[in-house]
């Protein structure tokens, strides 16, 4: 953070008023509001239609896959739409008869079509759950009072909604203010450049640390401030329950269930297609020919880094849980101590974790240690620690409330039995917490092998990880083995999701 308040080199503030600075940023903010809003839009009819009819197949399945393709690795996302709509892509002639030769999968349109799939799932989770949350006996009452259509919704189900939907509009505009991979994949060119792919074309090809500077202290103060605005609204439960039980619902009447279910299977196309088009391309050239050597080792360091990553996120996540749960009654309080003070601003720290993206940190640690550190010999430390410190927060904010729990009510039991400090933790707190522990690696885990933006400012040719494989395989034309690496990885990435979700 001090190389980004001008520690080591004063950012290029004249930057500013270059008219190419204001068309990255007016880009970066358009196609956040665009893919928020249409990604939202979308959910609510969906999320209404899971809720309402009993009798929508594989909801729970559906829902579980919405979580993974939330947490899928871009890459494998971006493979799967270049196969689809690229330009030997499979529905490229029948969009080329609908929309003219001028259709082109880069630029805007792949950029939303891309944050669309990737940040739907999420609202659908969120709505379904706070759908699902309303209870039997509001239902009953207003069929009692015979409330139907937009009466029962305006009276029932949208002070339900009101609550979320700001603070999912902000959290899916975040997600894409700072999106990387889509955006250097899909952009197609300067006139589809965010601010990340600026901050990482800046450093990484011209190596101009004060430009770099310049556009990070940028998106450091606009996610910060809206950061700061959407958190007003609460956080979200994205890792709700995948279904919403048994609950009395009213009936609805028959257009209304087929056009829900319409939607249903047109969502769920839209979900599905991409991820399974990489399968025919896959072995569409013969799998001799495919190059299974660097896919192995590819995947390999992807497992050091992810796994090393996602272990650290999981104990600096337990110790700041630790830390900032609050304490029992019967222990003394922590009153204007510097402890205290340091536990609340780590705590802090790790819950704000869209107000410094990992292109911002990436920037801050390359330009703040560089005269002291050669980032050819130690890109892979900062790659480990960065992948860490970005899911530190999704950690953190699933274990808490289990540590929470704990100490209410069995620290001071555990306490009473008098065992040593390393007995007392193995064999008293690590079983408690075993479910916790297991959902927080598990999606540490999956965070960390789809990190692309983080190894594209410190990784190495001599060790190149899955998504970073992917991303010269398909820039290099070679669909076939982009598609295969493309699958490899959901593989590893379905293993987390069932660790995650299991029972």
């Amino acid at each position: 953070m001090l190389a980004l308040t001008g520690w080591q080199t004063a950012p290029q503030v004249q930057l500013w008023q270059d008219p190419w600075f204001w068309q990255v940023l007016k880009f970066t903010l358009w196609q956040a509001v665009l893919s928020s809003f249409i990604s939202v839009l979308l959910a609510l009819p969906l999320a209404r239609a899971l809720v309402m009819d009993k009798q929508l197949p594989a909801k729970a399945t559906f829902l579980r896959w919405c979580l993974l393709c939330f947490v899928m690795p871009s890459l494998i996302l971006i493979t799967g739409l270049v196969v689809m709509f690229g330009f030997t892509g499979w529905l490229t002639p029948f969009l080329n008869l609908v929309f003219g030769e001028g259709w082109s999968l880069y630029g805007l349109t792949g950029i939303l079509l891309a944050h669309v799939f990737l940040n739907l799932p999420l609202a659908i989770r969120v709505l379904t759950s706070q759908w699902g949350s309303i209870p039997s006996s509001v239902w009953k009452m207003a069929a009692q009072l015979q409330l139907k259509g937009w009466q029962r919704f305006l009276l029932v189900e949208w002070p339900a909604l009101r609550s979320v939907l700001p603070a999912l509009l902000g959290f899916i505009f975040l997600l894409c203010f700072n999106s990387f991979a889509v955006v250097l994949a899909l952009g197609g060119g300067p006139a589809a450049t965010t601010l990340e792919v600026a901050i990482f074309q800046a450093l990484k090809y011209n190596f101009n640390p004060s430009e770099a500077l310049f556009l990070a202290v940028t998106q450091l103060i606009v996610a910060g401030s809206l950061f700061w605005f959407f958190n007003r609204w609460g956080k979200l439960e994205w890792l709700a329950p995948a279904s919403g039980g048994q609950t009395w619902r009213p009936a609805t009447n028959l257009f209304t269930r087929w056009l829900g279910r319409g939607f249903y299977l047109c969502i769920a196309l839209y979900l599905t297609l991409p991820v399974l088009g990489l399968l025919p391309t896959a072995i569409s050239q013969g799998l001799a020919g495919l190059p299974w050597l660097k896919l192995l080792k590819a995947s390999g360091w992807s497992l050091l880094f992810a796994l090393t990553a996602s272990l650290l996120a999981v104990l600096m996540a337990l110790q700041l849980s630790w830390m900032s749960s609050t304490q029992p009654a019967y222990l003394p309080k922590k009153t204007n101590s510097l402890e205290g003070f340091i536990t609340r601003l780590a705590a802090l720290a790790a819950l704000h974790h869209l107000i410094i993206p990992g292109m911002v940190l990436s920037v801050g640690l390359y330009i703040f240690f560089m005269p002291f550190i050669n980032w050819m010999d130690w890109g892979w430390l900062a790659i480990i620690w960065l992948n860490a410190l970005i899911a530190l927060p999704f950690a953190f904010s699933q274990l808490k409330p289990a540590v929470f729990t704990y100490q209410v009510n069995y620290q001071r039991l555990a306490a009473s039995l008098g065992l040593p400090f390393g007995m007392y933790w193995w064999r008293v707190v690590l079983p408690y917490l075993k479910p916790a522990l297991e959902r927080v690696a598990a999606i540490s885990l999956v965070l960390t092998l789809g990190d692309f933006a983080i190894f594209g400012i410190f990784g190495q040719p001599n060790y190149t990880t899955l998504p970073w494989l992917i991303y010269e395989l398909a820039g290099s034309y070679q669909l076939a083995a982009a598609a295969l690496a493309s699958l490899w990885l959901l593989g590893l990435a379905f293993i987390g999701l069932m660790l995650l979700e299991r029972k």
